[in-house]
């Protein structure tokens, strides 16, 4: 799992630092135990623009699916 967490740190360093520090704070602090719905849901968010990754965690936008869900409240608790 060691490789795929590297490619996931790199993939969360993005063009806003709020991004970065949310995104590598789950990494850190809640990834491993998570659900793999919800590490699925994490890779699927990494692929996104940052501009609606904001948007889902400020919940402009309401998540699509009940793992998305689970992660924006994970996201947000590590705030």
């Amino acid at each position: 799992m060691s490789a795929e967490l590297n490619r996931l740190r790199w993939r969360c360093q993005r063009g806003m630092l709020e991004l970065d520090h949310i995104l590598g704070g789950f990494l850190d602090a809640g990834y491993a135990e998570a659900p793999s719905e919800v590490r699925d849901a994490f890779a699927a968010l990494l692929a996104m623009e940052d501009a609606d990754i904001l948007d889902l965690i400020l919940g402009a936008v309401p998540p699509a699916t009940a793992a998305q869900a689970s992660l924006m409240a994970r996201l947000r608790h590590l705030e």
